[in-house]
């Protein structure tokens, strides 16, 4: 056998294919068609995103810290209050000691801030707030009390995130001096400045401070909308009394400008504490005493045969 023969290719026909002629697209249907043309909603060709063009002009920023040695609640709270303030700024925890304003000073100065929030931490049962305006000052320090966080109270209220509170201050905010100048820190301190990039533009819940029983009353409400009725209020959390000690007139440092008369120490509240206690078991002891004493001057009576037959 020979080789194969090659194969020729023959060259293939080519047939013109015939040209549809493509009807015209109608976007408008049947029903559409016999609407008028006043009725017919016109799409716009491109859609723009509605872009605001307001900036924040208020450049406030608070620095929010807490010392060592702090409890779980303490610390628990601190980040509550971080939830509700979106011009915060957080720094890692700072020893209390001797230079604390002037530590406070430089850390606010490096982050910006033009306020500071510092929760000291006393033992394991005492705490104080500090809230100072930075770098000149005044600065208040007040003691915390009642602290329940949101976590604990598990309210029904709820709001959002980062979203603008309203501030509400009692009456005596304006009539008595010195808690004039608390308001003005508290108002620097919680006030959301408005345009700011994290914050949400909804008034949702409300901020309150109530002074009662020389304590400041902190709470905080969801805003509720109940249509055609009047809005009500949820409490959110969290929750806690703080009561001012001393005013002074730089950040966290300075002299006194005003002190409280009926502020006690811890220790004082401690000692005073262990001697109702001592005070308590003496005169449980002296109330055993007596009723030993009372046993043996009249001691009871023998059981009885026929109590025992006679049943």
């Amino acid at each position: 056998m020979g080789k194969k023969a090659e194969r020729t290719k023959r060259p293939r026909e080519e047939v013109e294919e015939p040209v549809l002629e493509k009807a015209p697209v109608t976007t408008s249907t049947t029903e559409e068609a016999a609407l008028p043309e006043e009725m017919l909603i016109k799409q716009p060709e491109t859609i723009q995103r509605s872009l605001s063009t307001q900036k924040a002009t208020n450049k406030q920023k608070c620095l929010v810290l807490g010392s060592r040695n702090m409890n779980g609640k303490d610390r628990h709270l601190l980040l509550d209050l971080r939830g509700l303030m979106p011009h915060s700024r957080e720094h890692a925890k700072l020893a209390a000691g001797d230079d604390m304003g002037d530590q406070l000073t430089e850390l606010a100065s490096l982050h910006h801030c033009n306020s500071v929030m510092f929760v000291e931490a006393h033992r394991h049962d005492v705490a104080y707030m500090w809230l100072a305006q930075s770098p000149a000052g005044p600065s208040v320090k007040m003691q915390l009390n009642n602290i329940h966080t949101a976590d604990s109270l598990r309210m029904a209220g709820n709001s959002l995130k980062f979203s603008r509170p309203l501030l509400h201050f009692d009456r005596e905010f304006e009539t008595i001096p010195h808690l004039r100048l608390v308001k003005s820190l508290l108002q620097l301190t919680f006030n959301t400045p408005r345009y700011h990039p994290k914050s949400k533009p909804f008034v949702d819940h409300v901020l309150s401070f109530m002074f009662l029983d020389g304590h400041i009353w902190f709470r905080n409400y969801q805003i509720v909308d109940n249509g055609n009725a009047a809005p009500s209020l949820l409490e959110i959390g969290p929750r806690f009394t703080m009561e001012p000690i001393s005013i002074f007139n730089g950040c966290c440092k300075g002299n006194v400008l005003w002190k409280n008369p009926d502020a006690q120490a811890p220790t004082e509240v401690r000692r005073s504490r262990k001697l109702r206690q001592m005070l308590k078991a003496k005169e449980n002891l002296y109330v055993k005493e007596k009723s030993d004493k009372h046993k043996e001057m009249y001691p009871q009576p023998a059981d009885s045969v026929l109590d025992q037959v006679f049943l």
